[in-house]
């Protein structure tokens, strides 16, 4: 489920390893959740950020026409706070209510955020599956979970008008 490619901020619950205590450090995506299951760090939430992150991109995305370079890594840090936040309300139900509200609302936010992303995007794709197909320009500008939609997509477009 996580690849690594997102980095987040943790703050170490206790010494581990070369961390003391106290210390805030980044780390893979997959090692955070690791060491946050076991009690030794704490995700240190910046949902805030990525759902900022999201709005910048949309907004990018609605003034240029064709498609944009994105951080390579939104998909992963999306889906990694997706899942913190809702291990969080699972694991937290006796928290105050204006916490729980609050993860609630950034969970929502979230998921709002990236689907619109993704709506946007895949219609760009779509247009570039039909103007340029298995573009090398292109690609670059994909994220990696892009790619293989925009790769799949050029190859029915060619095998369809017989371009194979």
């Amino acid at each position: 489920m996580f690849t690594g490619r997102a980095v987040v901020s943790v703050q170490v619950k206790r010494d581990f390893g070369d961390y003391k205590g106290g210390d805030i450090v980044l780390m893979e995506d997959w090692k955070a959740i690791v060491l946050w299951k076991e009690g030794i760090v704490e995700i240190i939430d910046e949902s805030e950020k990525v759902i900022a992150e999201i709005e910048r991109t949309i907004k990018e995305e609605r003034e240029v026409e064709p498609l944009i370079p994105i951080p390579p890594e939104i998909y992963d840090r999306i889906n990694f706070y997706k899942y913190y936040l809702t291990e969080y309300l699972q694991k937290n139900m006796k928290e105050n209510i204006e916490t729980l509200e609050s993860k609630v609302k950034k969970l929502k936010n979230l998921q709002e955020g990236e689907r619109r992303l993704k709506e946007i995007r895949l219609k760009k794709i779509l247009e570039a599956v039909r103007l340029r197909p298995n573009s090398l320009e292109i690609l670059g500008r994909l994220a990696p979970e892009e790619r293989r939609i925009y790769l799949e997509l050029s190859k029915l477009r060619r095998e369809w008008l017989g371009e194979v």
